[in-house]
């Protein structure tokens, strides 16, 4: 029943209990128009700005975490309903606004000789201050609102309305029940789902957990406009609203969704315990904005057909997450720096072609995986180190393959017939895999008897190896030279004391590289 500035609803109480807590609810029907003028979802809108949503995120309780409503399932359902036959008997769910419970009144029903009747009248309030309603729709908004368009029928709308005097039913017990029932009906867009569970500290987003830090930072970056005087590049970029396109920053790449990079901060940084350089989501936040700045002011060619910044085929996304994560690994290693710039300077950012389109075939499928690898493995080293490793020029060289080679080590057969174990780092050899002879020989004493072949570089993918001639003989395949093959005087006579082998290795891009490898047991102890 309607009033000028109220509703009144009876409803039926049931209480659950659990956990040593009990939770009432209250079953009714009503029309859909009338609960239109008291209810509403607590919703953002499809144009939201990312930023709006950060900072709600970052200032809980969010009060707009449920995701906006289809204007076509609205249209649907109204058209639907509309005509005669077609009745609505599924529920909505309703809750009472935490913040407007004051307009909202309940009182036992009872007959004239004071015997309860079982019945419970609910009075609710319209709220004539702003646009904010005293009910909240947890499931339902779309049935609600077609509904209360119709123009033929008005038939009652079933509801369950969350209602307690003890305040148990707080927003993020609500917004927990919303996910739940959500999920056996429309899922909840990950990005929403994500920055939603952190808002009520659900799931694995407890406070101060590795997940909720790393979605501090990122709520951070997007919603602060400058970091010491510098226009924060992310501000307003990073996508927490999943109805608005992706944002790149200006010139172009570093296109984020908050799950994605919230993800990559958390694996790159807040999953790293025990390092004396764990600094605040803010501090993180700041750091990243400032390196991103120092990127821009330091790289060549960061417009156009940069791997960084560029557009279409010349963007590598593996490159963007890798100097995240970079950043991250430097932060870990050594604490904050004075200047981003010098650090990139140290790295020959500067002097480097971000042009890599003439030497990268592709980085999707298998050679994607391998792609992803490389980069974050190349990128946090050179930034952990704070310097590039040997005679490699810059980034680009090394994840080209430059300075990759296999470590083979060998025990020697002694007069006891044992293999002689010496210390580490004695009894190696070299295979160079980039650049020099096409085979590579090795010589061994002859009394060797046990051979490991393990790629211990960060620059260098998946390794395949056979003997040469014989493709399928696993027992000479990199699986087994890399726990350690041992070989016996026949084996050894049936080779001539040669193991002849060919090498193919995987770099970034679904670039390769081959190799023989010519193993010869000839020199004297």
């Amino acid at each position: 029943m309607t009033q000028a500035n109220s509703l009144k609803l009876i409803c039926q109480k049931h209480v659950i209990e659990t956990g040593g807590q009990t939770y009432p609810f209250f079953l009714g029907a009503a029309s859909a128009k009338d609960l239109a003028l008291v209810a509403m979802a607590p919703s953002f809108k499809p144009e939201t700005h990312n930023h709006e949503i950060a900072t709600g995120v970052l200032n809980p309780p969010n009060k707009n975490w449920q995701r906006p409503l289809f204007e076509e399932n609205v249209l649907s359902i109204r058209d639907r309903f509309d005509t005669a036959g077609e009745i609505m008997p599924n529920p909505v769910l309703l809750a009472v606004n935490p913040d407007f419970e004051n307009l909202v009144t309940l009182t036992e029903q009872k007959m004239n000789n004071d015997v309860p009747t079982g019945l419970w009248e609910i009075v609710v309030n319209k709220n004539l201050t702003n646009e904010e309603m005293p009910l909240w729709i947890i499931d339902g908004q779309h049935r609600v609102k077609g509904l209360s368009l119709t123009e033929t029928n008005n038939p009652p709308l079933p509801f369950v309305i969350l209602h307690s005097n003890e305040r148990v039913y707080l927003p993020q017990i609500l917004a927990k029940i919303f996910a739940q029932v959500t999920t056996m009906a429309r899922a909840l867009d990950p990005i929403h789902h994500a920055w939603m569970q952190y808002v009520f500290s659900l799931g694995k987003y407890l406070p101060n957990s590795v997940d909720s830090l790393a979605m501090e930072t990122v709520a951070l970056l997007c919603s602060t406009q400058q970091y010491k005087t510098k226009a924060n590049e992310f501000y307003n970029k990073i996508q927490f609203n999943p109805e608005k396109d992706l944002t790149p920053i200006q010139p172009g790449g570093f296109a984020f969704d908050a799950k994605y990079l919230h993800e990559l901060i958390r694996d790159k940084y807040f999953k790293n315990p025990g390092t004396e350089n764990m600094f605040s989501p803010k501090e993180v936040a700041e750091q990243i904005a400032l390196a991103i700045n120092a990127l821009k002011d330091t790289a060549r060619n960061i417009n156009n057909t940069s791997a960084f910044f560029g557009l279409g085929h010349y963007e590598q996304k593996y490159f963007r997450d890798g100097f995240i994560a970079g950043v991250c690994s430097y932060l870990i290693h050594n604490g904050k720096p004075d200047s981003w710039v010098d650090v990139l300077k140290d790295l020959n950012f500067h002097g480097t072609d971000w042009d890599v389109s003439s030497w990268v075939d592709t980085t999707g499928g298998r050679a994607g995986s391998i792609s992803k690898k490389l980069a974050f493995d190349c990128f946090e080293q050179i930034f952990a180190d704070g310097s590039l490793p040997g005679d490699v020029s810059d980034i680009c060289n090394y994840l080209q393959g430059k300075g990759t080679y296999l470590l083979i080590e060998y025990k020697l057969i002694g007069s006891n017939n044992q293999l002689i174990s010496r210390r580490s780092g004695e009894q190696t050899k070299h295979c160079e895999l980039v650049g020099g002879v096409q085979t590579v020989p090795i010589s061994l004493p002859r009394n060797t008897r046990w051979i490991k072949i393990t790629s211990p570089c960060k620059n260098l993918g998946p390794v395949d190896i056979s003997r040469e001639g014989h493709k399928f003989d696993e027992e000479f395949h990199f699986t087994s030279f890399k726990r350690g093959k041992e070989f016996n005087d026949a084996q050894l006579r049936s080779l001539k004391d040669t193991i002849q082998l060919e090498v193919k290795a995987d770099l970034y891009g679904n670039l390769s590289v081959k190799k023989k490898l010519k193993i010869k047991l000839d020199l004297d102890e």
